[in-house]
């Protein structure tokens, strides 16, 4: 005879925005009104409270597990998406003010491919969220070459200057970091001053380079002390700078 016996249910005592099963354990997650995520392993008899975390201030609006299940995705009405250790809760990274509008709906659509959506309709794909490690390969191999400490900040873009013996890397939080050719350990000097994420590096010369920012602003930066930065145009509102890439001897500047 068949085992019709029902898990007992969960009570939160808050509203309940999503919630998502694990692809192969029997672990299920829940975001809540109050911008907590939580995790539980639920069985028939009892359930087992593994961890809770409030990655957001505002409320969270959805879960969703990686296909492997190793991580955690959550999405925030403050446009907020965050990938978390599903063992622990941990955050590992997140991204801010990746939509216009609050996020409602988020899917996994494959290893490398998140998809979110928005209250204004607005559905975007990106890459998974960047795990804080600059990493170099060699293609002709199949592993990982080297690999940095963790950052603590998602790494966005980069390009090698001074004759390939330095890469300049941007992050999440507008910090411009130069590194050694070859010493991938940790950075060697970073340069401050963008308000906002650095979502692509294109060179100009050995010395400088333009930035393109979330908050909309291109930027002329000298890589070598003082380390000078000048604005190029003026913001426009809700406007981000996603690829710079100069044309014409440097003459012509396309965003």
């Amino acid at each position: 005879m068949a085992n019709d016996k029902a898990p007992s249910p969960l009570d939160f005592g808050k509203t309940i925005f999503d919630c998502a099963v694990h692809p192969s354990r029997d672990l299920v997650a829940t975001g809540l009104i109050n911008g907590k995520v939580l995790c539980h392993k639920y069985g028939l008899d009892k359930h087992e409270h593994l961890w809770t975390e409030r990655p957001f201030k505002k409320s969270c609006r959805g879960v969703e597990f990686t296909l492997d299940g190793a991580g955690l995705y959550s999405i925030s009405k403050d446009r907020m998406i965050c990938l978390m250790d599903t063992e622990t809760g941990k955050i590992l990274s997140s991204r801010e003010r990746s939509h216009d509008n609050p996020l409602n709906a988020l899917l996994c659509l494959n290893d490398n491919i998140l998809a979110t959506g928005d209250d204004q309709g607005v559905i975007k794909k990106s890459g998974r969220l960047g795990d804080g490690y600059l990493s170099t390969w060699d293609i002709r191999k199949p592993n990982v070459s080297a690999m940095s400490d963790n950052m603590e900040d998602e790494l966005l873009s980069v390009a090698l200057v001074k004759n390939g013996s330095k890469a300049v890397v941007g992050s999440q939080e507008g910090i411009l970091s130069l590194w050694s050719w070859g010493d991938w350990g940790d950075y060697n000097d970073r340069i401050v001053g963008h308000p906002n994420s650095i979502d692509t590096i294109c060179k100009l010369d050995e010395d400088t380079i333009c930035t393109g920012s979330s908050d909309g602003i291109i930027r002329y930066v000298m890589i070598a002390p003082p380390f000078q930065y000048i604005k190029f145009n003026k913001r426009e509102e809700g406007k981000l700078i996603n690829t710079v890439v100069i044309y014409f001897q440097n003459r012509v500047c396309v965003t």
